[in-house]
């Protein structure tokens, strides 16, 4: 360190030395203008070496410190992304409930950038310029102190300039930045719920929100620009100011000691004054925003030590604690727990639990959602402490076992299970970390070895060979994996997928069906052999058959394993050894199943919800007797996972950084993209050329300023007279002002006349672009890495990159165009030998400059796109928490983290050493060319070729043109970037959503012309009523094959047909993965089948583009989302096309949900704010507002995809009562595993590997088909 500070301070040193020597040439020149019989070459001479010698001086003083200050500031921000990536891992579950939404990779990508921002070259820079001011004024104090001491007053002007703009521009930004945040958020949210958001045709709604978001910030970012274009025009303003001042002084000076009146003062010292002290304080005011970049980085640093430093209050990576603590013979008792979650202080979830949980029994926790079973098993986990209250291990207090061994003994499987964006077989692994009975496993997980073997088969290279060139505890690793996920009756799905065991189950898991994740998820769990085994809601998402398969697996464990498990599907618990259930936080009672019936109280009310009415069925016939089929064979082929290819853009999180769609080429014409770019502009127009008017005058008084600097110039030269150079100084003085005026008010009028044309532009762009995006079809958005993150860089890069275009980008190119060629035409006029000689000079400079760009950019790249994997580790390990805090996968994601750095570390290094040469060259290079100006220069005037006021006139024209191709070159990347920007934005918007769904030949014949896109055709359904018909409407699928686009050759739906008649209630059952939730897609038309029709209403919607057929159509999905908005708007969102519905309504809709009650009791009701996915609500009151959000609707055709899998039997069956309202106007196709919520349907379809197996009502299925019998059995709460 304290040789970069030596170094930095000597930097500011060379500057002041360029002063003096350039003004010892000026006065050489000016004694051989007066007489060239004073010229001595040899004086120049040395003179021009001097300035040589210094600048070689500056660029090694330069390079060193900007080099040494980049790598202090990369080795910080390292060790501050590893130590709060640390430290983040390491906390609570409660610290992370309180966190803002996005809080945790702002501070990890913006904070850690703003540490090392003010710790950079910055810091350099800033020491040198402090050295530089210094340094200035001692050497104007000695040569000139009355001019150095009006220059002086210049200072505060710099400053106030600088730091009152930087403070209201920093307001107004962030005032901006707030509602621009508001927007992304409404955009990430809708891209992210894309089906909901075409189920409902809210488009309209969603861009309304959008746009008004946007609306918001228009104010302060006119405000802004404001600000902006006055800081500027003040700064040239003070400048032009400070030299006219500064001329109009020295001239006096000069005149009075040409008279005799005052000590010798020469035109080259007032010259070396004026250009070391203005020079100074500008860079000096330039450099004072760095104060802010300085306190900002304080700032973020104190943020990240807060929690760098912060000792977890429940750490599994500490060593704290008893770890000899055994589970396998112990009671864990609950003693009158009470617990309130931080985030929600006022809701108490647990109020005075007792209960006690014996050794290798199976223990249940049964009740109403919301009722705190979740809570209890968090507890458990330590994922918290209580409140008050105490959880004993045997006679131990759960707080004294140490937290990594008691997890280690535990396995967990969550309501909503979690993955890692890894292959199976790693995941599956994972549960091997930290496990006690599987300590030397545990070590080859957590070495990486086998993302080598599954990069290995995912190359093509056979399971088998892999394997057996591979260390033994791999193999063991890879057998014990499989059978875990044979326990977990996941191995036949496993091994149907393209690389097997070895294939990647997406983010999230999203390439698996939620059965799928659900086995995956059971499979980690087991294959740990946990001494206790936590199951919440572990088979919610399956069929029966593969919920029996996995009961019997557990039945066999069951004596030599604690279970621990949560339910709502009464079947599932049956063969439990206690059931406990939990009501508002209590125990209502507890016993065995038997016990409890014999009770009559709440489990035995439970069961008469969910027992299926015996009067219904003739009679249950023994599994064994041959089913006869009501269509076609039950013998095919298991289909993989139906969600394959959209839950990937369902699940995908905005924070997370995926394949960029800027990547993708321009495809629409040049003559197209200026076309609708125009469009854009074309409101603005007069602005633009307002600003455009504006820019040719700036330009054209740079120029304007070298003839006033050479006049000036020659015109003191004390050859003249002291009359004349007391003249001549007024009058220059006053032009140097007049400019300075006129710059003033170029500068605040081309400002706000570009600030507000390019805010009103990026607003239409933002908007346009939101509007093209939600009208885009679900195919087009699963394809070519187009997730939900990606496509947020139309609305904020590409967006904000061609709206430049109409502001100070467009500005600046036009003036240092106008600046270039005035600079070299004035240059050639005035002295063309000289002009020949230096403008050879110019490519010089441009290089030094394009090489510093080049690199600067592209380092700037290399970066972003280096540490975008750290990112996304860091989102992932964040958002599967307590996955990772369960399995005790702390140390695996750190060394994950570690090795994501690694490479990007080294790369960085290299750009630093190449990059500050080339920075170190551009400071450095013009001034080697000033030597080769002086020296030819003073050639030209002694031999009476050119004069003084000539010479003074090329040099700065030639210089400040050079200066302006620099500019130009700055601003290439972003006029390329602006291109790009706007082809892929004219792509987006040019593209016809419905036509791309026509793509197929087996369509193009129907598409009718003139059609709307699917925004507009929504804009166009009836907005009189909020029910377009009391009837309900039928739908049919006829003869429709399907495959996902992303999977082709596995065909999801073969040859199904389907009819449901209106008014019925139908029902589709079946294996998990089978095609399903598919039909559902089918019929809403998120897809068009490859082959077959589908009909709604006699209606065949594969031939037509409108989408308004969705108005009838209401839509609960499997996983239930809500949007980030308030819960009013969230249901209201449900509602018809161009209805508004009334409150009323909204809190009826509730009511018929279940959900109403729960709402009234938030502190803001209906207003309340849902965070990003409505995670502060439980999975069963996120199932309950999405039912609302339908009933809102009051659907011709209500779908529902396992819509109360997460409720309990009585909310499950107000619900059903709910339902039965709306039977004969409305037709209900339901999706479920529990055949208690179907078994009165009109008709039951049993789906199997994407065929229609069978086909009846529930009686018949029990008489004709041995696979709906098997699940009746199963389910059946005959006890």
């Amino acid at each position: 360190m304290s040789i970069e500070l030596f170094l930095t301070q000597k930097a500011g040193i060379p500057e002041p030395l360029l002063g003096i020597v350039l003004g010892q040439l000026i006065n050489e020149l000016n004694d051989v203008s007066c007489s060239t019989a004073t010229y001595d070459p040899s004086s120049i001479r040395t003179k021009v070496l001097y300035l040589i010698y210094i600048t070689i001086f500056n660029f090694a003083a330069i390079y060193i410190y900007a080099a040494c200050w980049a790598l202090v500031s990369e080795r910080l921000a390292r060790r501050y992304r590893k130590a709060y990536f640390r430290s983040l891992i390491r906390q609570e579950a409660a610290f992370h409930d309180t966190l803002p939404s996005g809080q945790v990779i702002s501070r990890l990508v913006s904070d850690i950038e703003t540490v090392q921002s003010g710790t950079s070259e910055k810091v350099g820079i800033y020491i040198a310029t402090l050295s530089y001011f210094v340094t200035a004024y001692v050497v104007a104090f000695i040569k000139v102190p009355i001019v150095a001491a009006i220059l002086i007053a210049i200072v505060p002007c710099f400053f106030a300039m600088a730091l009152l703009g930087g403070h209201f521009t920093s307001r107004y930004g962030n005032r901006v930045g707030k509602h621009v945040d508001r927007a992304t958020s409404i955009a990430s949210s809708s891209l992210s719920h894309l089906r909901i958001v075409h189920a409902f045709n809210a488009h309209r709604r969603l861009e309304e929100l959008f746009s008004s978001s946007l609306f918001s910030a228009r104010r302060d970012a006119v405000k802004k620009a404001g600000v902006h274009a006055a800081q500027m025009g003040f700064l040239f303003f003070i400048v032009y100011s400070s030299n006219a001042l500064a001329y109009w002084k020295g001239a006096h000076l000069i005149a009075n000691y040409i008279d005799g009146l005052g000590s010798g003062v020469s035109l080259g010292a007032v010259y070396t004054v004026i250009f070391i002290l203005i020079d100074a304080s500008f860079i000096l005011s330039q450099v004072a925003p760095y104060m802010h970049v300085f306190s900002a980085a304080a700032s973020a640093s104190e943020r990240l030590l807060e929690v760098i430093k912060r000792d977890s209050n429940i750490d599994g990576t500490s060593g704290a604690g008893d770890d000899s603590a055994d589970l396998s013979n112990v009671d864990i008792s609950f003693e009158d727990v009470h617990f309130t979650y931080p985030a929600r202080p006022s809701n108490t979830v647990l109020q005075g639990v007792n209960c006690v949980i014996p050794p290798k029994k199976h223990t249940a926790f049964v009740g109403p959602s919301g009722g705190g079973k979740s809570t209890i098993v968090a507890l458990l986990e330590r994922f918290y402490d209580p409140s008050s209250g105490n959880i004993l291990l045997g006679t131990q207090e759960i707080q004294k076992v140490n937290v990594a061994s008691l997890r280690g003994q535990m396995g967990f499987v969550q309501q909503e299970s979690q993955l890692l964006d890894r292959s199976i077989l790693e995941n599956i692994a994972y549960g091997l970390v930290g496990s006690t009975a599987h300590e030397d496993l545990a070590e080859a997980v957590l070495d990486m070895s086998l993302a080598g073997i599954v990069e290995k088969i995912q190359s093509g290279s056979p399971e088998a060979e892999v394997l057996a060139n591979s260390d033994a505890k791999i193999v063991e690793i890879v057998n014990r994996a499989k059978d875990a996920a044979e326990k977990a009756n996941a191995l036949a799905f496993i091994e149907a997928q393209p690389f097997g065991i070895a294939t990647s189950v997406g983010t999230a898991g999203g390439q698996l069906s939620g059965g799928q994740r659900q086995r995956i998820a059971l499979a980690t769990a087991l294959i740990r052999e946990p001494k206790l085994l936590v199951l919440d809601e572990a088979t919610a998402a399956l069929d029966s058959v593969s919920e029996r398969l996995i009961h019997e697996a557990l039945l066999k464990v069951s004596g030599t394993t604690t279970i621990v498990s949560i339910a709502h599907r009464m079947a599932t618990v049956r063969d439990a050894d206690q059931i406990i259930v939990i009501e508002k936080g209590r125990v209502a009672e507890y016993g065995s199943p038997q016990e409890l019936l014999e009770r009559g109280g709440r489990y035995a009310a439970m069961i008469g919800q969910q027992k299926i009415d015996q009067g219904d069925i003739p009679h249950l016939m023994p599994t064994s007797i041959n089913p006869v089929e009501l269509s076609e064979s039950q013998d095919q082929p298991p289909v993989t996972s139906e969600k394959a290819s959209v839950q990937g853009n369902e699940k995908t999180d905005s924070t997370v950084t995926q394949t960029p769609v800027q990547d993708e080429g321009p495809s629409g014409s040049k003559t197209l993209t200026m076309k609708i770019c125009f469009s854009f502009i074309r409101p603005n127009l007069l602005l633009i050329v307002l600003g455009l008017g504006m820019s040719v005058i700036i330009g054209a008084s740079y120029s304007s300023n070298a003839v006033l600097f050479g006049n000036t110039l020659g015109a003191l030269n004390p050859c003249k007279g002291s009359a004349s150079i007391r003249h001549s100084g007024g009058f220059f003085g006053l032009m140097f002002f007049i400019v300075g005026v006129v710059e003033l008010f170029a500068n605040i009028i081309g400002g706000c006349a570009y600030g507000l044309a390019a805010d009103q532009t990026l607003y239409r762009i933002r908007v346009a672009s939101f509007r093209s995006l939600l009208g885009q079809t679900i195919t087009w958005h699963g394809t070519d890495g187009r997730s939900p993150g990606a496509l947020i860089s139309y609305l904020t890069g590409d967006a904000a990159a061609i709206s430049g275009l109409t502001g100070t980008t467009i500005g600046l190119l036009l003036a240092t165009t106008v600046n270039l060629f005035a600079g070299v035409i004035i240059s050639f006029i005035v002295a063309w030998k000289i002009s020949i000689v230096l403008v050879p000079t110019i490519p010089v400079l441009l290089a030094a400059g394009v090489m510093k760009l080049r690199v600067q950019s592209q380092f700037a790249e290399r970066h972003k796109k280096a540490f975008s994997r750290v990112t996304e580790l860091t989102v992932e390990a964040l958002g599967n928490l307590r996955f990772v805090a369960g399995f005790s996968l702390e140390k695996q994601l750190y060394q994950e983290f570690i090795y994501s750095i690694q490479g990007p570390y080294k790369k960085t290094m290299r750009n630093i050493a190449w990059g500050n040469f080339w920075l170190a060259t551009a400071f450095s290079v013009s001034n080697l060319i000033s030597a080769l100006a002086y020296w030819w220069g003073s050639k030209q005037i002694a031999s009476g070729l050119y004069s003084q006021t000539q010479f003074f006139i090329v040099l700065p024209a030639l210089l400040f043109s050079t200066q302006s191709c620099g500019q130009m070159l700055a601003l290439a990347p972003d006029l390329s970037k602006a291109g790009k920007a706007a082809s892929r934005i004219v792509d987006l918007v040019n593209t016809d959503s419905a036509a791309k769904e026509f793509g197929s030949d087996s369509h193009k014949q129907a598409i009718p012309s003139g059609e709307k896109s699917e925004v507009d055709i929504e804009a166009s359904s009836d907005p009189t009523s909020p029910r377009a018909s009391s009837t309900a409407v039928g739908a049919e699928l006829r003869a429709v094959q399907f495959s996902y686009p992303t999977a082709p050759d596995v065909s999801v739906l073969k040859g199904l047909d389907i009819t449901f008649t209106p008014g019925g209630f139908y029902a589709l059952v079946g294996p998990s993965g089978s095609g399903k939730s598919t039909i559902f897609s089918m019929l809403e038309r998120f897809y068009y089948p490859s082959t077959g029709s589908i009909f709604i209403d006699g209606l065949d919607i594969t031939q037509i583009l409108s989408t308004s057929f969705r108005d009838d159509i209401a839509l609960v999905p499997q996983e239930s989302v809500l949007f980030e908005g308030s819960v009013r708007f969230n249901i209201a969102l449900g509602a018809r096309p161009g209805h508004s519905p009334s409150q009323s309504e909204v809190e009826e809709a509730c009511k018929l949900a279940q959900i109403h009650d729960v709402i009234t009791e938030l502190e803001d009701g209906y207003e309340t704010i849902c965070t990003h996915g409505g995670k502060q609500f439980s999975g069963g009151q996120r199932q309950r507002l999405a039912i609302a959000r339908a009933f809102i609707r009051q659907p011709r055709l209500l779908l529902l995809d396992e819509s109360t899998s997460a409720l309990d039997g009585d909310s499950e069956r107000k619900i059903q009562d709910a339902l039965a309202g709306f039977m004969g106007r409305t037709t209900i196709i339901a999706i479920a595993h529990r055949l208690r919520t179907i078994y009165r349907a009109d008709q039951i379809f049993l789906i199997d590997g994407g065929r229609c197996v069978a086909r009846g009502t529930h009686a018949q299925l029990i008489e004709r088909s041995e696979v709906y019998r098997e699940s009746v059995v199963h389910q059946s709460l005959d006890v």
